[in-house]
């Protein structure tokens, strides 16, 4: 083992100096550990038992707590590589057995003579001197076989490069700086990533650049506009970006590479609220590049809904020319085309076409030198679920996408062929989103986003007015939560034990228990029935999303919709008899209703409404989109907007009105049944989630706040 280095991912190791290097800095790692390390790494893929870690580490006569201070050791291994005993990349606990390094591993320093001498003979070796009449012949054979031994060990050398290279490092953090850093864009050679940096406490967000490997980054746009969704040149020359202007409006803009002069392209209509906090509908990347840099691809909303299309525009004049045109057949807000990314040969768009609210599709088209469409988008295929990122390969064969398709978000690669069947990837962990992919130097990026959601509560009444404060939390996130009829429970969302289910606590935030058991799924958004025996959530186990009822105390779901089109967000009527939800197989989000004991659904909304909640007396049924609230019969009739300044799904109607948060200046409002604002209750501490639930009293409103968020880019080497 002597001289030997061992690389894995970004990190390094030498064991003669005994040390352990990230991107070539040293990290501090103490001997016990490091000795730990190198058991494994000289037999990667096995495992490794504690008997011989313990021989490893201390002699025979040493007395210790061996079980301990061996976990302890392991610990403080995983630590200095970043390593997760639940997740792990790098090091695997076997229970009772032992330990395995998981990753793949590389020894530079080592090199194979086994097909050159043999180890037990001598250097020289006394031998009858060949027949003068046989020699040219023994020297053709001899010619001949170092031949074919020097051909098989140069096969043997660069096929071993070839598999170490085909196989992806473990993703590690490109950036890991406070705040959020998103929307990576490649340098041409692959050496550099340009990204959006949203510092804490220092918004807006500016542009900047950073080389792979050491060192810090460097700030390239400080406009207090804020900046956002950079996009490299072919040639490496320019980054453009968008710069805001308003809440509706962005600025194109181009710059050299390496900073300094800007200028404004055109002004497009994009919104900014919309987009950036619902990653899945309409995604990044926004902008595209032609391969001669005479034109950009860009994402703008049009129409007045927040529909989303692709368009052109001239590098020389800024003249805006539409390349697609999802109004035709996608309608309702949210809906449109998003996530652009152009094949590395620039003949190809790959986009993301979504109906209102419902999970997006990836589409393709071939496009001319100047990126104009040259016969209509094809959809690849039709089960993609939330998208939150698309890039294409380096070598322009495959469309590489994150996906919560499997039930959770995760790195999916698909043929650019319609009807070819996606397959999951091993590359990328850490919920992948917002991906970017060298064209040079076979690595991959992709922001992970980290964040703490938790449940709060506001006092509405009295003394305890306005007085807010955590109700249900964990290190995990909870969310959406709605009181039960006779507000003694409360039903919520919650991953905390690994994927999304539906739970249920006491009303005081106590006995948190899991109701909904899947797996590699997502259950969500609950709602009680009117007598309490029954919850309504939706749920993607099969792979499309549809409406189930589950009871408070758990047991097998019933499945409630079975139509192939996506059913979300559920609600019931105030006698128990109907369950409305969100659906669009028309292409359009609507609120439809079905029997509660099963039945065909009706249509009930005319407008697009992602949530609707019918009052306690069965009256009127309150219909919300991300900025509206309207107000129709219960039993049918016409659709009145009645408030214009809502935040999200966050109403809650009660018996004489609707609690809503007003999201101008983020208010807990009573609103009467015709949309008068009847008292302003108190600020609600914020970042606020997308719905509220007050409780039958009015003593309480709960809702989904977020404690903590943040993201960085993680570094994928080696992909192919």
């Amino acid at each position: 083992m002597s001289g030997r280095t061992f690389q894995f991912g970004a990190f390094e190791v030498n064991e003669p100096a005994g040390e352990l290097r990230k991107h070539g800095v040293r990290i501090k790692v103490q001997e016990q550990p490091f000795q730990i390390l190198l058991l494994l790494l000289n037999r990667p893929g096995e495992i490794v038992g504690r008997e011989e870690i313990r021989s490893r580490l201390w002699p025979e006569d040493t007395y210790v707590d061996f079980d301990n201070a061996i976990s302890s050791a392991v610990r403080k291994l995983r630590e200095a590589l970043g390593d997760s005993a639940e997740n792990p990349r790098f090091v695997e606990t076997l229970a009772r057995r032992g330990y395995r390094f998981v990753a793949p591993v590389s020894r530079p320093g080592d090199v194979n003579h086994s097909n050159l001498t043999s180890s037990n003979e001598p250097a020289e070796i006394s031998r009858p001197r060949p027949n003068k009449r046989h020699h040219w012949r023994g020297v053709s054979v001899a010619a001949a076989a170092l031949l074919v031994g020097a051909l098989g060990v140069a096969w043997w050398i660069t096929n071993s490069k070839h598999n170490r290279t085909e196989v992806p490092s473990p993703p590690v953090p490109l950036t890991s700086y406070p705040g959020y850093e998103r929307f990576p864009s490649f340098s041409p050679d692959g050496s550099r990533v340009a990204f959006t940096w949203d510092k804490p406490g220092k918004r807006p967000s500016n542009i900047y650049m950073k080389l792979i490997g050491p060192g810090d980054p460097v700030r390239l746009t400080s406009d207090p506009n804020g900046d956002f969704a950079p996009a490299w040149s072919p040639e490496g020359r320019w980054i453009a970006f968008l710069r805001a202007r308003d809440s509706g409006h962005a600025s194109v803009m181009i710059m050299a590479a390496v900073g300094g002069q800007e200028r404004e392209l055109t002004q497009i209509e994009f919104p900014m609220t919309f987009v950036l906090r619902h990653w899945g509908y309409i995604g990044p990347p926004f902008l595209a590049w032609s391969e001669d840099a005479n034109w950009l691809l860009a994402v703008e909303k049009t129409g007045e809904l927040l529909n989303s299309r692709i368009i052109r525009i001239s590098i020389e004049t800024g003249e805006k020319r539409a390349v697609t045109s999802p109004s035709q057949e996608t309608t309702g807000i949210g809906a449109g085309d998003g996530c652009l990314a152009l094949s590395p040969d620039g003949k190809i768009l790959a986009f993301t076409r979504s109906a209102a609210f419902a999970s997006p599709d990836i589409y393709i088209v071939p496009v001319s030198q100047d990126l104009l469409p040259m016969k209509q988008p094809q959809r690849l295929n039709n089960d993609s679920k939330n998208i939150t990122g698309l890039a294409w390969t380096a070598d322009g064969r495959n469309v590489v996408f994150s996906s919560t398709r499997g039930g959770k978000l995760e790195l999916w690669q698909v043929t650019p062929v319609v009807g070819s069947k996606p397959v999951r990837l091993a590359a990328g962990g850490d919920d992948p989103r917002d991906i970017a992919i060298s064209r040079q130097g076979h690595r991959l990026v992709y922001t992970r986003e980290f964040s703490d959601l938790n449940i709060w509560r506001i006092g509405l009444s009295g003394s305890e007015t306005g007085e807010a404060s955590a109700l249900i939390s964990s290190t995990r996130d909870e969310a959406l939560p709605k009181y039960s009829p006779d507000g003694k429970q409360i039903v919520f969302e919650s991953n905390r034990s690994g994927d999304e289910n539906i739970w249920v606590a006491n009303e005081d935030g106590s006995n948190p228990r899991q109701v909904t058991f899947f797996r590699n799924a997502w259950a969500g958004t609950p709602r009680w029935s009117p007598d309490g025996q029954k919850i309504a959530f939706d749920c993607n186990v099969t792979g499309n999303w549809d409406i189930y009822m589950v009871g408070p105390q758990g047991g097998k779901p019933l499945q409630v919709t079975t139509d192939p089109a996506n059913e979300y967000k559920p609600s019931w009527s105030h006698d128990g008899k109907w369950i409305y939800f969100s659906s669009s197989p028309t292409g359009t989000g609507q609120i439809w209703k079905i029997p509660a004991m099963g039945g065909k659904p009706i249509r009930v909304t005319k407008n697009t409404s992602p949530e609707a909640f019918e009052s306690p007396n069965g009256k009127n049924l309150y219909v919300g989109n991300l900025t509206e609230l309207w107000k129709m019969p219960a039993s049918g009739g016409e659709e009145t907007r009645i408030w214009d300044f809502l935040y999200g799904a966050s109403f809650s109607p009660v018996k004489d009105g609707v609690y809503v948060i007003d999201r101008r200046d983020l208010h807990l409002k009573m609103l009467d049944s015709q949309g008068n604002v009847v008292r302003t209750i108190a600020p609600v501490p914020g970042p606020v989630g997308l719905e509220i639930s007050v409780s039958p009293d009015e003593r309480w409103a709960i809702y989904t706040k977020t404690d903590y968020a943040a993201s960085e880019l993680m570094l994928v080497e080696n992909f192919h």
